[in-house]
């Protein structure tokens, strides 16, 4: 919470808080003020409108059939016109990476200065979605087809200019009324709100800057692989009712071990059960566990690294298209990787609490135990 809102509440003032479109973003964080981001718009209806991914997801990199996205022309418009009014009407944003994808885009933004009066970054965006909304329309014929839009992108007077607007703020766009507002049956581009990511760490920024070169080859192997990544619900584990993503066919190993490390566990009786697990890891067996307690976790990492056989159970469901990161994505593609997770997915921030461990110690032993 802001030093200010907390000033105004203990002298009494009545305060509004900014009232966030998405759950993932920081419901008390000012983005009137410098910082870094990383954005996500995504198409409406998840349309592959901006481009078509060609290429093979495990052709190495820099050859002719490593993964990569073909732009449309309304992909280019958005890459070589529309990016670029961004800094133009807000000198004070810088766009430092663009990653277009066919139905979705990444952006890395950076306010180097505080926000004029009245100003925040979702004012930017929302000229930036704007923006590429009217390129679609100029590009092809889709207001006459398409859906009545479900989102306002247009300008309204009092807020911030948006690219192709005229100096008063109004645009001179056909089917747009003085309001600004679209009319009923101009479709958006964009779906409502987006996504935010702020860089709070060392190395994150390389991080988000990884991602984004890695996107098409990991959109490549998820369409390759999609069995591994596809979220299934609802499959009978013994007392449990699982979501799970990745390879099941993990469950039917017969040589399966659960990776638990208790708290009275010595560091002697630790190194011998460590060196059992990965023994059996080495010969094809299935490592099960949580990867929560820092033991349990060394030992998975260390599979995980020797590419080994993993089941790891999770204390949160699964979101929409969700995908594992990192090393977990590349042991998912080759069908070494199974997440599990007994609970439904929620988006709050929580500290697991030792009834949910035990319960996950208990359904890894199950696990391990029964050839499912």
């Amino acid at each position: 919470m802001s030093r200010s809102r907390i000033e105004a509440i203990r002298a009494g003032i009545d305060v509004c808080e900014t009232k966030h479109s998405m759950k993932r973003r920081m419901p008390f964080h000012n983005y009137h003020t410098k910082g870094t981001y990383m954005l996500t718009l995504v198409v409406e209806g998840r349309k592959p409108l901006l481009g078509t991914l060609k290429g093979d997801g495990f052709a190495p990199d820099g050859t002719t059939e490593a993964p990569r996205i073909e732009l449309s022309p309304l992909g280019v418009a958005i890459r070589d016109v529309e990016i670029k009014k961004v800094s133009a009407f807000y000198p004070m944003v810088e766009v430092w990476k663009l990653c277009i994808m066919p139905d979705h885009i990444h952006l890395i933004v950076r306010v180097k200065e505080d926000m004029p009066a009245g100003k925040h970054l979702g004012q930017a965006v929302r000229g930036f979605k704007t923006g590429c909304t009217r390129a679609w329309w100029r590009l092809t014929p889709c207001g006459e087809a398409q859906r009545p839009c479900g989102e306002s992108q247009g300008t309204v007077t009092g807020r911030a200019p948006v690219p192709g607007a005229s100096p008063s703020g109004v645009a001179p766009v056909p089917g747009i009324s003085p309001s600004g507002i679209p009319a009923p049956h101009r479709p958006v581009l964009y779906e409502k709100g987006y996504c935010d990511k702020i860089l709070l760490r060392d190395g994150q920024l390389d991080n988000w800057k990884r991602y984004l070169d890695d996107n098409p080859r990991r959109l490549a192997v998820k369409r390759q692989c999609p069995r591994y990544f596809t979220v299934v619900h609802q499959i009978r584990i013994v007392e449990w009712s699982c979501q799970m993503v990745g390879n099941r066919y993990l469950l039917s190993y017969p040589e399966k071990a659960a990776v638990i490390v208790h708290r009275a566990c010595s560091d002697k009786e630790y190194a011998v059960l460590k060196q059992k697990w990965l023994a059996l890891a080495e010969n094809g067996g299935v490592l099960v566990g949580t990867a929560i307690a820092p033991r349990e976790k060394e030992v998975m990492r260390e599979a995980l690294n020797r590419g080994y056989r993993l089941i790891v159970l999770r204390e949160n469901g699964f979101p929409p298209l969700y995908k594992p990161a990192g090393e977990s994505f590349a042991a998912c593609a080759r069908g070494d990787l199974l997440q599990i997770s007994p609970w439904e997915y929620h988006m709050n921030r929580r500290t697991i609490s030792r009834e949910q461990c035990l319960q996950l110690n208990r359904l890894a032993e199950q696990i391990a135990t029964v050839v499912i």
